[in-house]
């Protein structure tokens, strides 16, 4: 075995750590260890990420129905149109992306580097939220039900997951929090659901693409992940999550610009 693919699968338990500490944040990690560890194409690594992403939060989403921390009616309402737009990207938008995007002074903008940009773009957001993130009040702000701006940016967030395979819960939260004044615990169990449901349906959006998975990689990574859930629950219990985030937001941020600069200059 290679020392890239030792590392990888280091890689993808340290991602399910990350989903066990945080709840969310680790699908970031996976889709840069499966391109630059295991040489996986950027496109077929978000069909890897959907999935995962889709095995690891089922867990916690049923962790939150048993605890009845999941809000229905803004689920029905933030779902729906989640779901479409993530079907709609995997099953048709993917696929008919062009391989080139676009070209600008001669420097042309492939469709794998255009994924790790938008990917990049995501990180970038997620790491500002989570170094900035400040712990949660005993008491919440009550807001506005708004039910045509949380339809938006379902549809809006579900095009991010659906491009990019990641990205989705960190989003979704804020939303249900200000347009479907949700609270806190029930907005992040709400995601958790919402985040499984829609990277299951993009990934049946995939099958339906007819994209080529190695079934036996994908069982050995996700193996290593889940066993970091597994370790990330037990740790839970012992650290801080708050501070946890800044250092994990410090490390997405990093991340980030090592997948600018690698893309840039060996371009």
């Amino acid at each position: 075995m290679e020392i890239t693919h030792i590392l990888g699968y280091l890689g993808a338990t340290v991602t399910g750590i990350v989903l066990g500490l945080l709840g969310g944040g680790g699908a970031l990690l996976s889709i840069p260890v499966l391109v630059y560890l295991f040489h996986i194409e950027p496109q077929l690594a978000t069909s890897y990420s959907l999935l995962l992403i889709g095995i690891t939060a089922s867990s916690g989403a049923y962790q939150n129905i048993r605890k009845k921390l999941v809000d229905y009616n803004a689920a029905l309402y933030y779902g729906v149109p989640s779901v479409i737009a993530v079907y709609a990207v995997r099953r048709w938008g993917m696929p008919n992306l062009p391989k080139v995007i676009f070209t600008l002074n001669g420097y042309s903008v492939d469709k794998n580097l255009f994924i790790l940009i938008i990917l990049a773009i995501v990180m970038f957001i997620a790491a500002y939220k989570m170094i900035t993130s400040k712990a949660p009040d005993s008491e919440e702000t009550e807001h506005e039900v708004d039910h045509v701006r949380l339809a938006f940016f379902a549809v809006l967030i579900g095009a991010f997951l659906g491009l990019v395979g990641a990205g989705g819960g960190f989003l979704m939260v804020p939303a249900l929090m200000y347009f479907a004044n949700v609270h806190t615990k029930k907005a992040i169990g709400t995601s958790l659901l919402l985040v499984a449901i829609n990277s299951f349906i993009g990934f049946m959006g995939d099958m339906r693409s007819h994209v080529q998975i190695d079934w036996t990689f994908f069982a050995t990574f996700a193996l290593f992940s889940v066993a970091g859930v597994f370790i990330g629950h037990y740790l839970a219990t012992y650290i801080h999550n708050n501070k946890l985030k800044k250092y994990f937001g410090w490390f997405i941020l990093v991340t980030a610009i090592f997948i600018v600069v690698k893309e840039f200059s060996s371009r």
